[in-house]
């Protein structure tokens, strides 16, 4: 993949296609590789060169992993099939859960592509789902320590908070006993531990969620949140602390696992502006340009006393489009219209999902 890196960056290619073409037969040659190896490293070394050119980074694969798409290898229940030089096999026993093993045998889901690392082999499955319209909206919005949907349920999201602050904490400690050890303190910079803490925290929150929208049949309102840790850099007034923990704040994490597990179910989901939705009130529409972030009530001039977060879910989920089955539109005649809404085309939904073997 450095290889093919470096041949990207010397000729300037353009395009991934342009980059297989590139270095097919010299990979083959030079190598000794069966013909799906070249696709494969062409594909991963353009994703890395196109990814580093966005952060400005020099690009450079520093671990070792392989990713095949799903006519290059064949799967057996427990036992996955990789080309091997030429004309052999390599053969890879699985080790998995019943959650893995319950991916493995349903034969509704279509494999996708696989991807190994040293330790952990990634097999993608995809399935069509055909999505009807849901009874109503949900909206949720988002904060660091909580998550509050627009019908009142509230979810505590603290735990996170208190993670990233534990293992923080440790790594301030050791970095004081072993501060003139740089590769020491490079080593423990990060913490896979924590991170699959907080990872499996998440997927819980969104897997409740998810289930209670599949239960009720609503669709899914999400905050479009930008610019947050750009807002929150240095120099913008705030302390340390504060800054580290807006750094540390997995709201595009938590984001992403309640959409993929939702479309997963034929649950649509819809992002909407953020902008205002706390300081607008949902009952008249004034809109109180002097709350503080720290209030946390406020009172509106029609006389509602508004709760931050509940307000700002309600007008999160009066901005979704989604369309809704018993939804009073505009035009509608008569007792039937009004129930059944405009007709609509069944929509069919793709959901992916990467399921780990350890």
């Amino acid at each position: 993949m450095n290889d093919a890196i470096r041949i990207c960056l010397k000729e300037d290619v353009k395009g991934r296609l342009t980059l297989r073409n590139r270095i097919y037969k010299e990979f083959k040659e030079r190598y000794d590789a069966v013909s799906c190896f070249p696709y494969s490293v062409a594909e991963v070394a353009w994703s890395i060169v196109k990814k580093h050119r966005r952060w400005q980074r020099r690009p450079v694969a520093r671990k070792l992993m392989l990713k095949m798409d799903s006519a290059s290898y064949s799967l057996n229940y427990g036992i996955i099939s990789l080309p091997f030089k030429k004309g052999g096999r390599l053969l890879v026993p699985l080790q998995y859960g019943d959650y893995q093993s319950s991916i493995l045998m349903d034969e509704t889901l279509k494999r996708g592509s696989v991807t190994m690392t040293n330790t952990t082999i990634f097999i993608a499955f995809s399935k069509e789902i055909e999505v009807a319209s849901p009874l109503k909206r949900v909206g949720i919005d988002l904060n660091e320590k909580s998550l509050v949907e627009s019908d009142g349920t509230k979810l505590d999201l603290s735990k996170a908070a208190r993670l990233h602050t534990e293992y923080g904490i440790r790594r301030r400690d050791f970095f004081a006993r072993h501060h003139e050890d740089w590769k020491v303190n490079q080593k423990f910079a990060s913490s896979r531990r924590e991170k699959e803490r907080v990872r499996q925290f998440l997927h819980k929150v969104a897997k409740q969620i998810v289930q209670k929208a599949k239960k009720n049949r609503e669709g899914i309102i999400l905050e479009e949140l930008r610019g947050i840790r750009y807002k929150s850099r240095r120099g913008n007034g705030d302390g340390p602390d504060r800054r580290r923990r807006i750094a540390l704040w997995p709201f595009r994490q938590l984001q992403n696992y309640i959409e993929y597990r939702a479309r997963w179910e034929g649950i649509p989901v819809e992002y909407v502006s953020a902008s205002w939705t706390s300081r607008t009130c949902h009952v008249c529409g004034f809109v109180n340009e002097k709350l503080k972030i720290t209030d946390r009530e406020w009172l509106c001039p029609c006389g509602a006393i508004l709760d931050r977060d509940l307000n700002a879910a309600i007008n999160v989920e009066r901005r979704g489009t989604i369309p809704c089955l018993g939804e009073v539109r505009p035009g509608a005649q008569g007792t039937d219209e009004a129930v059944k809404g405009n007709p609509t085309t069944p929509v069919i939904l793709r959901a992916e999902a990467l399921k780990g073997s350890p």
